[in-house]
């Protein structure tokens, strides 16, 4: 063996003691921040411009990283990472862009990046465009203050690009929806982008519309569609898979379907996922509220769901409470968010038992505050049988409505108008309108205390997440209070949908379909309330 060494030594000297060096060489960085054609060849430009002045040093461009990404952060780039992983390695001795806005267009991404490159891996960084370059001098202020004008920039751009989409959409009549909505197709009339109805579509639209009002619920119209129903048909999708909740309640939710396009339904947000760590970013896409959308004054679009029907199903999803989140688990209830304890205020909720000797399931409703407190939070601990009490009170309800809408049919508008119940929701809505307020004041006291050091963060955070969330759970409240004050005044639907319950809820032969029978009696049935001594109070639209 130590032969063998010392001839491989005197044969091959410099095979042993030849380091390996790494051949570091110059790059160059493009990015192009759309992929629309128009802006196809700027990777091109930017190339052709960096390799002349670059050639003028006499250095050749080795390597030209290419990023068409469009993630949030720069460092989530595809290009980006693998530049800083070559440049970890220490392949890259310098580094070539056509100008800062090509590097970053976020002012804490630039500086960040910057640092890494330069004083982290010693690697040289020009902008040419910027007269920018850290072999002559490092300046960071430079660096900075281009940066900042370039975010300034992008966002002055961002900002005329949306107002210049509104116009489109608003004023000029515009359909700028990427994808047709289900139900249209994409046309041009007198140049102008608008919609054309699909009829077959069209007519899926208005039976997912007409189902919802009728009482279904979202997941119940999902399976209807995909085949549950009397006449076992199979409804085509806009992909032709089947039918899936998101659609449906899409669906449900757009105002498209009204002929008039809206403009601000949704906005983006930034999230960090790592708050020690800003440049960990994305964006998320959040719908906006109702009340901040805009609407096009003038139809835009042939409709296939009138606007008045439209909004009907909007205030059915409130009262359902399928307006602030995708879904709900089913209710087994039919009177549930109907019925309250007349002592607390709380929900009436149901609860069972089994006799084990007849192997027999028993329902009854409770008062939810009793429930979990015992007498110290309500005095109320009346047991109700379920079943009973849920056809008693039916049967006392379709008996009102029909003595009420006889009674109204001799009556003229003014007179019907007297004669219906008051909405008794004022003191509630007062009370709450209050809490939000005070709320608002805490926040912005804590928000003082915080700024003066009085208070730890961790502690101004917990206090601000709770009086949030309490403003937020109000809100919610109070949208439905409006909605209802609204439905309270309109005197033709309320007869209209008292009539359309009675006769629907009179031809049910059993009220074990809850989600049917629920959405009948939200029609007609204001609320109930239950005494400790067992007496009923209901009251009714009509």
């Amino acid at each position: 063996m130590g032969l063998c060494r010392t001839i491989w030594k005197k044969f091959c000297p410099n095979i042993l003691r030849r380091k390996y060096v790494m051949i570091k060489s110059d790059r160059s960085y493009v990015r192009v921040s759309t992929l629309k054609e128009s802006q196809q060849d700027s990777p091109e430009h930017q190339e052709s411009f960096i390799r002349e002045v670059a050639a003028r040093e006499g250095i050749e461009i080795d390597k030209v990283y290419e990023d068409r990404d469009t993630a949030t952060s720069i460092v989530s780039r595809s290009d980006v990472q693998q530049m800083i992983e070559d440049a970890k390695r220490g392949e890259i001795r310098s580094i070539w862009f056509a100008s800062l806005s090509r590097f970053s267009r976020d002012a804490l991404d630039a500086i960040s990046l910057k640092r890494i490159l330069v004083n982290a891996l010693k690697i040289r960084v020009v902008s040419i465009e910027d007269g920018y370059d850290s072999a002559k001098k490092d300046d960071e202020l430079l660096f900075g203050i281009k940066s900042v004008v370039n975010q300034n920039t992008s966002g002055d751009i961002s900002i005329s690009s949306r107002r210049g989409i509104r116009k489109s959409a608003l004023e000029d009549g515009n359909i700028i929806a990427s994808k047709p909505a289900f139900g249209y197709k994409k046309v041009t009339v007198d140049k102008r982008k608008t919609y054309e109805i699909i009829p077959e579509q069209a007519a899926i639209v208005e039976l997912i519309y007409d189902l919802y009002i009728g009482g279904m619920g979202d997941k119940t119209i999902v399976n209807y569609l995909n085949g549950d129903n009397p006449e076992g048909m199979f409804y085509k999708s806009y992909t032709g898979k089947p039918w899936g909740l998101s659609t449906v309640q899409s669906i449900l939710r757009n105002p498209t379907y009204t002929g008039y396009n809206v403009s601000g339904r949704y906005t983006t947000e930034v999230v960090y996922d790592d708050i020690t760590d800003l440049m960990n970013r994305r964006k998320k896409l959040v719908q906006r509220p109702e009340a901040e959308w805009e609407w096009a004054e003038k139809q835009t679009h042939p409709a296939i769901i009138p606007l008045e029907k439209y909004r009907h199903v909007q205030e059915i999803r409130l009262e359902r409470g399928g307006a602030f989140r995708g879904g709900r688990r089913a209710f087994v209830n039919v009177f549930a968010k109907l019925i309250f304890c007349a002592e607390c205020g709380s929900a009436m909720v149901t609860m069972k038992s089994r006799n084990r000797a007849r192997d027999k399931e028993y329902r009854y409703l409770l008062c939810s505050r009793h429930r979990r407190v015992g007498d110290i939070g309500c005095a109320n601990g009346k047991w109700i049988p379920y079943n009973d009490m849920r056809d008693e009170i039916i049967t006392e309800v379709l008996s009102r409505i029909s003595k009420k809408l006889k009674s109204l049919e001799s009556k003229g508008t003014l007179e019907i108008e007297t004669s219906m119940p008051k909405n008794d929701l004022d003191k509630e809505k007062r009370k709450l309108e209050k809490r939000i307020e005070d709320n608002r004041k805490l926040l912005f006291e804590i928000r003082r205390q915080h700024m003066l050091g009085d208070i730890e963060r961790s502690q101004y955070e917990f206090e601000r997440e709770q009086y949030e969330l309490e403003i937020k759970e109000i809100e919610k409240r109070l949208a439905v209070i409006y909605a209802e004050e609204k439905r309270s005044l309109d005197i033709e639907r309320l007869v209209k949908d008292a009539k359309r319950a009675l006769r629907e809820l009179s031809e049910m032969k059993s009220y074990t379909d809850v989600e049917k029978t629920r959405a009948l009696l939200q029609q007609v049935l204001k609320r109930i309330d239950v005494s400790k001594t067992g007496d009923i109070d209901i009251k009714t639209y009509v």
